[in-house]
C-alpha cells in the first residue's frame, strides 16, 4: 500500500515501515506546540492557586493587600460611575436650556400675534361689513350682466326664429272671420281636415313644417321631445320618431328604401332599430287607410307627434296656444306655430319692452330673483337646453317643463284616428264620376246630366259629392 503522507509506493526492501520517517518528521511540530501549552497552563493554574492561598491566612481573614485592591477596584468603578452620571446631567441641563429656549421664542410668537390680532380687530365688524357689502354689490352686478347677457340671446334666439320663418313664408292669411296659415305658400291644413286634402299639399306642408321647426328648435337650443329627420343623403322625406326612440338610435334608413328591404332578413337589425313614422303621403288619406292600414296608422303617429312637439316648444317657450288638453288646440299646428315663431313676438313687442327697466342696477334695488323667474316667461328664447341660465336641463327646468301637462301623443292619434274616421264615410256619401276636384253640388233631378254637373245648382234629391281622382 502507499504511504499516506508522502504516497510512495510501498517496498519490502526500500520503505519496510510504510514511511516513519515523514510520520515523525509531520507529528513533531505539533507535539511539541503541544507540550509547551500544557507546560504553561500548568504554570498559571499554580500562580493562580498562590494568589489565592496567600489572600486568605488560616483563620478565614482577607489579606490586608488583597482587600486593598479590591477598595481600590470599587473605587475605580465608583468613579467611572460618576464620571457617566455627570456627563447625563451636563447633557440634560443642555437640552434643558435649549427647550427653555424655544418656549420663550414661542411665548414672544404667541405675544407678538396676539398685539397683531388685537391691532387688526379693532375696527373689524365695519370691515367685515364693508367687504361683505362690496362681495354683495359685485355679485349682483355679476348677476346683472349675467341676466342681461341672457337677454340679449334670448332676443336673438327669437329674432332668428321670426326672421327665419318670414322668410320661410310662415303667415296669418284672414278672410272675415276665418284665419288659415300658410307656409311657402302652402297652406297648412288642419289635422282633422286631412282627409280632403290632396297628398301632395299635406306633405309639402308637413315638410315645410318640420324644416323650420327644427330650425328653430336649433336656434332656441331646445330638443324637442320627437326627434324629426330632415331630408338628407339616400333620405328623400322628413320622418318623425316616437318619444321612446328618439335620440336613442343610430344611422337609421328610409323607409321602405332598398336598404331596409335588403337587411329585412336581419333579425338583429330589425330588432333594435326604431321605426321612424313618416311625416308625408302618396295617396289621399282615405285610400291610405283602405289599402294600408299600418302605413295609415304610422302617419296619423307621426302628424301627431309633430303636432305634439310644436304644442310643445309653445310651452317651453312661454307661448300660450290656449287649452293645453283640448285636442283641437293642439293639432291647430298653423296656428301654433304661428304663435310661436311669429305672432306671440309682434303681440309682447306692442304691450311691454324687451328690457325693462327693473333689470337695471343703477337708480335703485336691484331685480329680485322672484322677479326674475317671473320674468324668465315673457320671452322667447329665454329657456333652452343649450346655456346654463334658464336651463331646462337643471331642476328648475326639469319642474317646469313637467308642469306643461299637455295632450300626450298617444292620446292626440287615438282622438285623430276617430275624428278622420266618422268623417271618412261622408266623402264616399253617392260618389259619382265627375270633375277631377272635389266638390259640393246641388242635384237637378232628372236634368243633372248637363256638361256643367259641376256647378252647384239648386235641386231636389239633397247634396251629392262627385268622385276625386284621388279615389281613383
Amino acid at each position: 500500500m502507499n504511504c499516506s503522507i508522502c504516497h510512495r509506493l510501498h517496498s519490502a526492501k526500500k520503505l519496510p515501515f510504510l514511511c516513519a520517517v515523514d510520520a515523525r518528521n509531520r507529528l513533531y511540530e505539533p507535539r511539541v506546540e503541544n507540550t509547551q501549552a500544557l507546560i504553561q497552563n500548568d504554570e498559571v493554574e499554580a500562580k493562580v492557586n498562590a494568589a489565592l492561598l496567600s489572600m486568605k491566612d488560616a483563620a478565614g481573614e482577607e489579606n490586608p493587600s488583597a482587600k486593598l485592591v479590591r477598595l481600590k477596584s470599587e473605587e475605580a468603578a465608583a468613579a467611572d460611575r460618576t464620571s457617566q452620571i455627570i456627563a447625563q446631567a451636563d447633557r440634560l441641563r443642555a437640552e434643558i436650556d435649549v427647550a427653555q429656549k424655544e418656549i420663550e421664542a414661542r411665548n414672544d410668537a404667541i405675544a407678538r400675534k396676539k398685539s397683531d390680532l388685537a391691532a387688526i380687530s379693532v375696527g373689524s365688524s365695519a370691515r367685515r361689513s364693508r367687504q361683505m357689502d362690496e362681495t354683495e354689490r359685485s355679485m349682483q352686478r355679476t348677476k346683472y350682466k349675467w341676466n342681461r347677457s341672457a337677454d340679449t340671446m334670448a332676443a336673438t334666439r327669437a329674432f332668428l326664429c321670426e326672421e327665419a320663418a318670414r322668410l320661410y313664408g310662415l303667415r296669418q292669411v284672414k278672410k272675415g272671420s276665418v284665419r288659415r296659415y300658410e307656409i311657402g305658400g302652402v297652406e297648412i291644413a288642419e289635422l282633422h281636415a286631412m282627409n280632403s286634402v290632396a297628398p301632395e299639399v299635406i306633405s309639402t306642408s308637413l315638410a315645410h313644417i318640420a324644416h323650420i321647426l327644427v330650425l328653430a328648435s336649433h336656434y332656441l337650443a331646445i330638443r324637442l321631445p320627437a326627434d324629426i329627420t330632415l331630408p338628407h343623403d339616400d333620405y328623400p322625406r322628413p320622418t318623425i320618431f316616437s318619444l321612446a326612440s328618439s335620440y336613442r338610435h343610430g344611422e337609421v334608413a328610409f323607409p321602405g328604401s332598398a336598404q331596409i328591404l335588403s337587411g329585412a332578413g336581419d333579425g338583429e337589425h330589425n330588432r333594435y332599430s326604431p321605426r321612424p313614422r313618416p311625416l308625408f303621403i302618396d295617396k289621399p288619406l282615405p285610400t291610405l287607410a283602405k289599402e294600408d292600414p299600418q302605413a295609415y296608422s304610422l302617419f296619423l303617429e307621426g302628424v301627431s307627434l309633430l303636432a305634439y312637439n310644436i304644442a310643445w316648444a309653445c310651452c317651453s317657450q312661454g307661448v300660450s296656444f290656449g287649452d293645453k288638453d283640448l285636442y283641437e288646440d293642439i293639432c291647430n299646428m298653423g296656428q301654433n306655430l304661428w304663435r310661436l315663431l311669429i305672432g306671440d313676438q309682434l303681440h309682447r313687442r306692442s304691450v311691454e319692452p324687451t328690457f325693462p327697466a327693473s333689470l337695471t342696477p343703477t337708480g335703485g334695488s336691484p331685480m329680485k330673483e322672484e322677479e326674475h323667474a317671473e320674468m324668465t316667461n315673457l320671452m322667447i328664447g329665454r329657456w333652452s337646453h343649450g346655456t346654463t341660465h334658464t336651463s331646462l336641463s337643471i331642476a328648475e327646468g326639469t319642474e317646469f317643463i313637467r308642469n306643461f301637462k299637455i295632450l300626450t301623443p298617444t292620446k292626440i292619434v287615438d282622438r285623430l284616428k276617430r275624428r278622420l274616421s266618422s268623417e271618412a264615410p261622408m266623402l264616399e256619401w253617392e260618389k259619382i264620376e265627375g270633375d277631377e276636384s272635389i266638390m259640393t253640388v246641388r242635384t237637378v233631378g232628372t236634368s243633372a246630366g248637363r256638361s256643367d254637373a259641376g256647378n252647384s245648382t239648386r235641386g231636389t234629391n239633397g247634396w251629392t259629392k262627385l268622385k276625386s281622382r284621388y279615389d281613383k
